[in-house]
């Protein structure tokens, strides 16, 4: 079952096994950030993301709320938890400071997966609801 690809990236984000989750992504791996407008290209460019998520908020926790499975993609229900406690890089590469203030939000992915790698996916979250919490929306 392709969910067991993203339960084990969503565990391996969490505890901060960054070696597990470099090796889900394929090579080819293109990832969509709907959230930010970002697009990674490449184990590289998803790596740097994946670093960026968990340097902010350090004690992040990932779950899967439920997953729908239609051949080798998987659509995942999920949320997020975590205390800000680094920088925020933005997509323009200014940082935020950290503001030590708990984040809680839900969000969607689109998971392609392939010989046990995912290959294309696509975020989705409201990044107000984050900054609000954060007490940067305005």
């Amino acid at each position: 079952m392709n969910s067991k690809v993203i339960d084990s990236f969503f565990e391996a984000m969490s505890s901060g096994d960054l070696d597990t989750v470099e090796s889900l992504f394929d090579e080819r791996a293109e990832f969509v950030d709907m959230g930010s407008g970002q697009t990674m290209n490449g184990i590289e460019e998803n790596m740097k993301d994946a670093r960026n998520w968990k340097n902010t908020f350090s004690d992040m926790k990932v779950t899967a709320l439920r997953h729908v499975e239609s051949g080798n993609v998987v659509v995942t229900e999920m949320q997020f938890e975590g205390t800000n406690t680094g920088e925020m890089e933005m997509p323009d590469g200014s940082k935020l400071p950290a503001t030590g203030k708990r984040v809680k939000m839900q969000g969607c992915q689109v998971i392609e997966v392939e010989d046990g790698k995912m290959v294309k996916g696509t975020q989705y979250y409201n990044p107000m609801v984050m900054m609000e919490q954060l007490g940067l929306g305005q």
